[in-house]
């Protein structure tokens, strides 16, 4: 008897453990498949069924990159280190850069294989240049029209790399280059090199430099304004008068620096004056007609010297194009200029070499 119960219980039981594991087998499946995980922990990664599981590491690397690092500190970083997406994000640069040194001297003689000596390092090629513990605040494009200057492109850059880098700035230098033996064209170079400039920015402002004039102090600041601004505003060839004591105070010569939004609103800078003069007295007028002003810092600060030179031969027109000038922005600068130009990328700047016509305008700019 007492065996027939036995027999009866037994087979009850079974038919309730038979339920049971029909109805819970994922359960006691997945218990296993944890079990295994944590048995094999010290393998770092479990592949189950096709699948890769990450185990808890715990243990301490003993080398690599992060040797000494708790692994569960360092599996994050060493995702991102992996991550295609990874960047390192860099603090804004100061306000007031750190390392500026106030009044400098000007240093006329120096060749440009001097200066590549000492800034081929640091420089990129075509003259380009940011911080490196920083993310600069400024991106900046200097543009400078010469001809005939080779010797004063050694002092320029001599000069104008450390100031810019002292400022922090994300810059490049442009030289543009008058091809031919036309009357000189400075405002028709300076659209070359922005039109040409804007094509490998962005960049935020413009600075139009004149390659014979060097600050004096790296105090000026050359960030962007939200007017355009005059920099060269005392210079040594006036006595470092600023302009409310020269003859006239619309002075806008030697250097200035301008947004690309100035630049489009005034059509950029006129491109009929042949010879020396009368476009800078141009752009002034510009801006007052679009309705903005020019700003510039206290003469103490934008000091400049002017390395001498051999004069320029002189627009004779340049009063009687300054009158006709009234309203002729729009159909004169930018929106009308024609060029061909030839990219060179040198050490220490960007050599643009521009073919801009021949002063009798086929267009119907009358100069002479």
């Amino acid at each position: 008897m007492i065996r027939d119960r036995l027999c009866g219980l037994w087979r009850g039981g079974g038919r309730t453990l038979r339920l049971w594991l029909r109805l819970y087998w994922p359960v006691l499946v997945l218990m296993l498949l944890l079990g295994l995980c944590l048995m094999l922990r010290d393998a770092g990664t479990v592949t189950i069924a096709g699948f890769a599981v990450l185990a808890p590491l715990t243990r301490t690397i003993q080398d690599g990159p992060h040797s000494g690092v708790t692994t569960e500190a360092t599996l994050e970083v060493m995702r991102e280190e992996r991550s295609p997406k990874y960047k390192v994000v860099l603090p804004g640069c100061p306000a007031t850069p750190p390392g500026l040194l106030g009044r400098l001297k000007v240093v006329e003689k120096v060749s440009v294989s001097d200066v590549e000596a000492r800034q081929r390092v640091v420089v990129r090629a075509g003259g380009r240049w940011w911080p490196e513990e920083c993310e600069a605040r400024w991106r900046l494009a200097v543009i400078v029209p010469y001809r005939d200057r080779q010797h004063q492109i050694g002092p320029f850059l001599n000069h104008m790399h450390p100031f810019l880098q002292r400022q922090q700035l994300n810059y490049s230098i442009y030289f543009v280059e008058q091809a031919g033996s036309d009357l000189f064209n400075r405002a028709r170079l300076l659209n070359v090199g922005f039109l040409e400039a804007v094509k490998e920015g962005p960049w935020d402002c413009y600075a139009f430099h004149d390659v014979d004039m060097l600050p004096e102090n790296d105090h000026h600041l050359y960030h962007c304004s939200p007017q355009p601004r005059h920099l060269a505003v005392a210079t040594s060839i006036n006595n470092y008068k600023d302009s409310a004591k020269l003859p006239y105070n619309t002075y806008f010569g030697g250097a200035c620096l301008m947004a690309e939004a100035h630049l489009r609103r005034v059509n950029g800078w006129s491109n009929i004056y042949w010879g020396w003069g009368g476009e800078d007295d141009d752009m002034w007028r510009r801006i007052k007609f679009t309705d903005m002003r020019v700003w510039r810092y206290p003469p103490r600060v934008a000091r400049y010297t002017m390395i001498r030179h051999r004069p320029q031969p002189v627009n004779e027109l340049r009063y009687r194009l300054l009158k006709r000038n009234t309203g002729r922005y729009p159909r004169d600068g930018l929106s009308t200029l024609n060029y061909t130009v030839t990219t060179t990328r040198l050490p220490l700047y960007t050599h643009l070499l521009a073919h801009i016509g021949a002063s009798t305008d086929p267009t119907g700019d009358i100069v002479h």
